[in-house]
């Protein structure tokens, strides 16, 4: 496991079991958020209060952590608890002294392709 992969995997495991306040602690003081889909950016400290206040209860599984560089890299599918809603979260984490110090998180709904796509037999569903 490369160096900051294993921060990356406790800092999500604690979003999972909604443990907020104990992942804002691998938060450097200085940490930005931003969130290109809304346009908005966050310290650490905000981004922490809105995982807290965030309507429902929500879950993630890992599904791809890499490593390039001074990135790491992850890919997580996001889901309400009745598993009604789900989203791919695509994040980048930055770290300083050992902490996250920057993240940059994609975010895209999980949905049916177009009819057309399968139809024309373009592509298949898996």
């Amino acid at each position: 496991m490369k160096s900051h992969e294993h921060i990356v995997e406790r800092f999500l495991k604690l979003f999972h079991e909604a443990q907020f306040d104990e992942a804002g602690k691998l938060l450097s003081q200085d940490c930005i958020v931003y969130w290109p889909n809304t346009r908005e950016i966050f310290t650490g400290k905000n981004f922490i209060v809105v995982n807290k206040r965030y309507p429902g209860r929500w879950f993630n599984e890992l599904v791809r952590l890499l490593s390039m560089d001074d990135i790491v890299v992850s890919v997580a599918r996001v889901y309400s608890e009745d598993e009604k809603q789900s989203f791919y979260a695509t994040s980048f984490f930055k770290f300083k002294d050992e902490r996250i110090c920057e993240i940059t998180e994609y975010w895209g709904a999980i949905s049916e392709p177009p009819a057309w796509r399968i139809k024309e037999g373009l592509s298949e569903r898996h």
